[in-house]
């Protein structure tokens, strides 16, 4: 009998990140332009703040942000880096605002916010929708705070960003859609693989059986043709065919037991007079092959050295005992237990 053991599985499932491929050099592309595009807007508009450094400062936070969300992680994205994207909108938000000029249009010295919406749009994509419009939120609060401090209105604040807040609806809505996608694709994949695995188990057990048929016709065909001629039956032969009935029978009976080392103790048993009983009650092996070929080593053991009776007993799975083996000989009776790892135990 051999035991089959189903390799382990491996990851398979798909989410937002496998779909848009992030971790392809195609997205590693798109981060190398979005830092040069920060750093040139920075240095491009710098002349026009009232001071400079903070927008050096942020055009780090907001790249190395971009970064970060570029890491390969299974979506949703880590919580502690999604904070920290959060951390680094709020923070860039309010490093350039207040150096921006208070009249006139702001042009491409509010780089920071197209920035920041780019992080939210992938901070969405990696599953954190609800922290990626709290970030929104937070930027636009603070945006219609300097603009209403420098005589601009609160309004000019929320007009600087209805853009940003549009994309921003566009990627969730976008994301809702992926996450049908990969949800079907998952699906799919799960059902090809469980029609695989049946598929799978269905053929092993097809060629169990036409392993066991062959085995039976090479024992029984040439006793039952020799029977079939007519002719009487030497004493050799009816030994014969009664081993075969035997094997027959303990392939039956005893299915997960019926190795070919039991099959050859039990014989030799029976050659001895002892009368030997195989019995199969729970219809598949012990857990590892290991466990297996220790319980046969210790079956064949008990064969060898049986006389009288011997009852060896698969017990069902849902017991302590896995493996009985009980030895009557006149009024004595001894029993040997074996474990699910195949080791005898106390009986």
């Amino acid at each position: 009998m051999s035991h089959i053991t189903a390799p382990p599985q491996a990851s398979r499932t798909v989410d937002v990140s496998r779909l848009l491929a992030l971790r392809s050099e195609g997205a590693s592309l798109i981060l190398g332009v979005f830092i040069v595009t920060n750093v040139v807007f920075t240095i491009s508009t710098i002349q026009s703040l009232s001071v400079t450094w903070p927008a050096y400062v942020a055009a780090v936070i907001v790249s190395l942000a971009g970064v970060l969300l570029a890491r390969p992680h299974p979506d949703p994205f880590p919580l502690r880096d999604s904070l920290l994207v959060v951390g680094a909108v709020i923070a860039s938000t309010l490093l350039i605002s207040w150096c921006l000029p208070t009249e006139g249009p702001t042009g491409r010295a509010s780089w920071h916010l197209g920035s920041n919406t780019w992080l939210l749009w992938f901070l969405v994509l990696r599953g954190r929708t609800a922290l990626a419009w709290g970030a929104m939120a937070a930027m636009g609060a603070i945006t219609s705070i300097w603009t209403a401090t420098t005589g601009r209105g609160a309004l000019a604040g929320l007009m600087m960003i209805d853009t940003q807040v549009g994309l921003l609806v566009v990627a969730t809505l976008f994301v809702i859609n992926l996450r049908r996608t990969a949800h079907r694709i998952n699906s799919l994949t799960e059902r090809s693989v469980d029609a695989a695995a049946a598929a799978a188990t269905a053929e092993a057990e097809r060629q169990v059986r036409l392993q066991r048929a062959a085995e039976v016709a090479a024992t029984s065909v040439p006793l039952l043709e020799r029977i079939a001629d007519g002719r009487p039956l030497t004493d050799a032969e009816r030994g014969e065919v009664r081993e075969a009935e035997a094997r027959l029978r303990d392939s039956v009976r005893g299915r997960a037991l019926a190795t070919p080392a039991v099959l050859d103790a039990a014989a030799r048993a029976r050659a001895r007079g002892v009368e030997v009983n195989l019995l199969d009650d729970r219809g598949s092996g012990l857990a590892t092959g290991a466990a297996m070929a220790r319980a046969d080593s210790a079956v064949t053991r008990a064969l060898d050295a049986a006389s009288g009776t011997v009852t060896v007993r698969l017990l069902p799975a849902e017991r302590d005992e896995a493996i009985s083996i009980v030895t009557v000989t006149g009024d004595e009776l001894e029993r040997i237990v074996l474990d699910e790892d195949g080791s005898t135990t106390a009986a």
